[in-house]
């Protein structure tokens, strides 16, 4: 038998553990909900879901540049693998919902960490031409994972109800913690011990290096722009479809999945077609397209109409997100690869939860207006990916 490359390694494994995290995301907030039947509690879940990027976010990144990454990664599976556990134990305790928000508070920190180094890892694993095909694999193996994985979960808590879902998905963190165990970077020099800063000199040194590097600066400036016309949507989806459009709950399962296969699909074209297409071309086209999404979106009164507009949506922001990956991990040397794939990562996501509440507040005073606020970000973008010439990369 042949023996896996330590990439299709961390690929198998992003995919095991990937699926155990979308039973994680799939049973919690069910199990809090079974137990409290409160909207507030549900809220604070989605808040302490978020919180640990809008605190750590743009800081664990030197961690993995001064100390060893295998050793953080390990660290962070395990507790991961540990809290994961404890969770539905405490649920069904009835355990103070302080003490279960906590829980969720850490493994959603412990996640960041082992998401920043997973990103590092398989970057260390190819070389700069494989790049954007390996992040186009990672991002069809995720949409993979959102298509089948609640219908997966809720196969398992019928079959072996929620605790051994839960001890299920601890083992998928066993099996990434065992492949990390052995691995290797190719190609890549070994840093030095004697030569490992401390936390404030290897923070300044990367953010000394990416204001001077002006390809990745102007793509997370793009990205941060687009990524709040996305937060602004996102979170008020099934909102959307249940109380403005009153859409029936089979009508929202197609929707998502709909827009799961568009996902699949715009994977599949981007691995066989990203290097044969200008990247700055694709990075100009996709903006657009993904404004285009959002405002056939504003047609509410359609259920096609906002289901294909969310598809064509889907469809570009995987393109994008492998862009931004590969161009990310290519031009970022291996010494701040940490710090910059912790800010990259962050600056995707730190807007989450002010922009859920502003989106409740915009959807209930317009429903439109989110769309509006979504299309005008990703024009916002492609203007800024124009002023940093993004748009004439090869």
């Amino acid at each position: 038998m042949k023996k896996l490359s330590q990439k299709s390694k961390l690929l198998l494994g992003y995919a095991i553990s990937g699926l155990g995290d979308q039973f994680y995301t799939f049973a919690i907030p069910l199990l809090i909900l079974s137990k409290t039947h409160s909207s507030i509690i549900m809220g604070l879940l989605t808040a302490v879901e978020y919180l640990p990027t809008a605190l750590f976010g743009l800081t664990i990144g030197p961690i993995f540049d001064i100390y060893s990454r295998k050793k953080i990664m390990v660290i962070s599976l395990i507790m991961q693998m540990l809290l994961v556990i404890s969770a539905p134990i405490l649920i069904m305790n009835n355990a103070p919902i302080s003490l279960i928000l906590l829980i969720v508070f850490l493994f959603g920190s412990f996640d960041l960490v082992s998401w920043t180094g997973y990103q590092i890892f398989i970057a260390e694993s190819v070389t700069d031409s494989e790049l954007s095909t390996v992040s186009g694999q990672v991002g069809l193996i995720s949409s993979v994972q959102k298509t089948f994985g609640p219908g997966i979960a809720a196969i398992v808590i019928n079959l072996i109800n929620y605790l051994g879902g839960f001890l299920l998905d601890a083992l998928s963190f066993g099996y990434l913690t065992y492949v990390i165990k052995d691995y290797k970077p190719i190609n890549k020099k070994v840093k030095s011990s004697n030569k490992k800063g401390t936390f404030k000199s290897s923070a300044k040194e990367g953010l000394n290096f990416l204001y001077r590097q002006h390809t990745i600066k102007w793509f997370i400036a793009s990205f941060f722009v687009a990524n709040i016309g996305f937060q602004s949507v996102i979170p008020m989806l099934t909102y959307l479809l249940k109380q403005s459009m009153h859409v029936s709950v089979n009508m929202v399962s197609v929707f998502f999945t709909i827009a799961a296969v568009s996902s699949i699909t715009g994977n599949f074209i981007y691995i066989h077609l990203n290097k044969k297409i200008k990247l700055g071309f694709q990075v100009i086209a996709i903006g657009l397209l993904i404004a285009f999404g959002f405002l056939t979106m504003l047609n509410v009164n359609s259920f096609v109409l906002v289901t294909l507009g969310y598809a064509v949506v889907s469809f570009g922001s995987v393109w994008a997100q492998a862009n931004f990956f590969t161009v990310i991990q290519s031009r970022t040397p291996d010494k701040y690869k940490g710090t910059i794939t912790s800010i990259a990562t962050s600056l995707t996501r730190i807007i989450g939860p002010v922009m859920s509440l502003l989106s409740g507040i915009m959807i209930k005073f317009e429903v439109h207006s989110i769309f509006w606020v979504a299309a005008f970000c990703m024009v916002l973008s492609v203007v800024i990916s124009f002023t940093g010439k993004l748009n004439k990369l090869e």
